[in-house]
């Protein structure tokens, strides 16, 4: 049985953690820029006639 293990110095260890936490914070920016598009998407299909969060009252 051959079994492998990896052993990550801590300089490395370091470098991806770090790799890791700047990673994390990128992909919130992304999300909100493909929600402001899908948006603007939606609104030209829809037309300027519809108002989102309108209310109409029965006379």
């Amino acid at each position: 049985m051959n079994i492998n293990h990896t052993h990550l110095t801590d300089s490395l260890e370091r470098e991806l953690l770090q790799q890791a936490i700047a990673a994390q914070y990128e992909y919130p920016r992304l999300d909100e820029l493909m929600v402001k598009l899908f948006r603007k998407i939606v609104s030209f299909f829809r037309g300027p006639e519809v108002v989102l969060n309108q209310t109409h009252t029965a006379h």
